[in-house]
């Protein structure tokens, strides 16, 4: 079991220690917090705090499915204090950088989420239980395609780069080191993130802590809350 409170792969744990060993070579002070060892600190005096799933999309990468990803995002305290994100797609090797102030990229070209205006025309990605099976009804109805492919890093990314026009994940199950790197790069690229009842999303940088999550370009984000009716 994951410091995260679910089940460990050998992949995820293997993953995991090769990370931190390449982290730790760096010979830098800094925290570190990951899905299956929790809070690791190296050194004295933390310079900064890494928040690190070495391997996002565990079924698929198991399953021989070419969608998973490491992501890795470097800020403070708090989910709004990323300040450098990096989300790579393993399957094609090719991956989004993302820094506060300073566009958001796909290997070195400069991304921006989409321009699509109308609901009717976008293509997200979604999750939600089968308690929230109306919520979802209204979404299919309205949107143009609803896809669900396994890794939440990558799919923000998708956001990011204009591939979907939005992301929405109602599980309350996104953890920190799910979506740090993600929202960077999607808000530098010039999108929407909130938690579904229309506010900025705020979250620790911690092992524990959960979230809804609605991601979009901004012409449609108002909308999609409203569909959605948290």
């Amino acid at each position: 079991m994951g410091a995260d409170g679910t089940p460990s792969k050998l992949i995820d744990i293997v993953a995991e220690d090769a990370a931190l060993e390449i982290l730790s070579s760096s010979g830098i002070d800094m925290k570190i917090i990951t899905e299956e060892k929790g809070i690791i600190t190296f050194g004295d005096k933390p310079e900064f705090t890494v928040v690190l799933d070495p391997l996002d999309g565990t079924y698929n990468a198991t399953h021989n499915i070419p969608f998973y990803s490491v992501s890795i995002a470097i800020g403070n305290n708090e989910i709004t204090d990323i300040k450098y994100a990096k989300v790579f797609n393993l399957s094609n090797q090719t991956g989004f950088t993302a820094e506060l102030g300073g566009g958001a990229f796909y290997n070195d070209k400069e991304i921006q989420v989409s321009s699509t205006l109308k609901i009717e025309e976008c293509a997200i990605a979604a999750y939600g239980y089968r308690n929230g099976e109306e919520v979802f009804k209204r979404l299919a109805r309205q949107v143009r395609r609803v896809r669900s492919l396994g890794s939440a890093a990558l799919e923000l990314c998708y956001v990011a780069s204009g591939r979907f026009d939005a992301f929405i994940d109602l599980r309350n199950r996104l953890r920190p080191t799910d979506i740090a790197a993600g929202i960077l790069i999607i808000n530098e690229a010039g999108g929407m993130v909130s938690d579904g009842y229309g506010n900025p999303l705020c979250i620790k940088l911690d092992v524990i802590s959960k979230v809804n999550l609605v991601s979009s370009n901004r012409s449609i984000h108002n909308s999609l809350e409203k569909i959605i009716g948290l």
